[in-house]
């Protein structure tokens, strides 16, 4: 006899996320991983714009769920008329009735301070939409504001003016005068991609060096965006594929009743994408600058501390203090970072054994990387390439792109249209 049939009760469940921009896209993405594992979805959803008005369908859909970026009250009582469990993806309104899943903004300032202090900067701005006009950016600006302040450090604010139609060049010009009050050399974090070019863009019209004179980096790790910047702009990866597979997830568990943990909650970002808008180390010791150009240059082959010694014509006595003043580590800490940052690149990036990855990152041996790296991110090698490389679900904890190398052991134009 054939196989019984086995008929799956379908879930409809409607997707009001806008097309237009990368963030957004992979949101759906994730939520199509998802989709595709369990196979029991129907799912409604028509390309869109943020600021569209709910689609003419919505009126008379009938369905069981609702995953939705909610930029406005119009769309916001238009889902809540549906009386189905809803998860906001954008998290801009004040008091909505429905969960709320984002990326993780506290994170994402911190991994962006932490780079550019990386660098050896010591005067910080933030640029950032107008206060009350997006709750999570205005979370991001507090965060980094926070961090510099706790550090001693000087952090300056912008913040854009409410949008309204030929309000660019006037904004333009602001944030010029903004750029030039500020002492130099000065990095910058813009609340978003969007935000990131528009600071560029004042730049090159004031003919400010970037990176040399202000650093920036952005929000959202938009590939078209970034990659359009002059020149190229660094921004922190938010992770959003898999932040629209635990949206999935986390309605799945609404639709069938068993409720959630926490109504709002936030998603890890992945780390750093380092572009030419932050290549610069913030330092006029141009011995200094050399030996950091060789380490990064070199970290991955047989390269000793003495090797960097001999490229910057200085002795040890003379150049680590030096790294430890700006950098916070010394010259064998910096190559140890070096390759680590490498190591996390192969393993997310192909199947090559530990020990060829060893190698290729310039450990002596498998064994010592793994020790190393185990101190580092708290995990294995293989443990970390097993939950964050493999899949659309990642793991809570990250391998930032510029977290500090271990101490050395025994053993060893603006944005709304985006939620970056």
């Amino acid at each position: 006899m054939p196989p019984a049939i086995r008929h799956v009760q379908l879930r409809r469940v409607a997707l009001l996320i806008e097309a237009s921009r990368a963030y957004a896209r992979e949101l759906v993405r994730g939520v199509a991983v998802y989709q595709r594992e369990h196979q029991d979805w129907s799912i409604s959803y028509t390309p869109r714009g943020l600021d569209d008005p709910p689609p003419d369908w919505l009126r008379d859909w009938e369905g069981d769920g609702i995953l939705a970026r909610l930029n406005d009250r119009r769309m916001a009582d238009a889902v809540a008329r549906k009386g189905v469990p809803v998860i906001d993806l954008r998290r801009r309104l004040r008091d909505l009735p429905f969960p709320s899943l984002g990326p993780d903004d506290e994170a994402v300032a911190r991994l962006a301070f932490e780079h550019l202090v990386e660098r050896g900067f010591r005067q910080f701005g933030f640029a950032g939409l107008a206060r009350g006009e997006h709750l999570a950016m205005d979370a991001r600006g507090d965060c980094f504001v926070h961090l510099a302040s706790s550090s001693g450090l000087p952090c300056a604010v912008f913040r854009f003016a409410r949008r309204r139609p030929g309000s660019q060049p006037i904004q333009l010009r602001q944030i010029t005068r903004w750029l030039e009050a500020l002492p130099k050399p000065l990095a910058v974090m813009a609340c978003n991609d969007d935000s990131g070019l528009f600071i560029l863009q004042a730049c090159r019209q004031a003919g400010i060096l970037v990176p040399d004179e202000v650093a920036v980096i952005g929000v959202g790790n938009d590939d078209c965006l970034c990659d359009l910047a002059l020149p190229s702009l660094s921004s922190v990866d938010l992770d959003p594929q898999r932040i629209g597979y635990e949206a999935a997830q986390a309605l799945d568990a609404l639709m069938a009743s068993r409720g959630l943990k926490c109504p709002h909650w936030t998603m890890p970002p992945r780390g750093v994408v380092a572009r030419a808008s932050t290549d610069v180390l913030a330092t006029a010791d141009q011995r200094l600058i050399q030996a950091v150009r060789f380490i990064r240059a070199h970290a991955c082959g047989p390269l000793r501390t003495s090797d960097v010694l001999r490229a910057a014509h200085m002795s040890r006595a003379a150049l680590e203090p030096r790294f430890k003043a700006t950098l916070g580590r010394t010259i064998h800490q910096e190559i140890q970072r070096v390759r680590l940052l490498r190591v996390q690149e192969l393993l997310l990036s192909s199947n090559a054994p530990l020990k060829q990855i060893a190698i290729q990152a310039g450990f002596h041996s498998p064994e010592y990387m793994m020790r190393v790296f185990h101190r580092f991110a708290g995990q294995t090698p293989g443990e970390y390439r097993k939950a964050a490389g493999r899949t659309a679900r990642r793991p809570n904890r990250q391998f930032p792109a510029d977290k500090q190398a271990p101490q050395p052991g025994p053993a060893a134009a603006r944005g709304d249209a985006s939620e970056a």
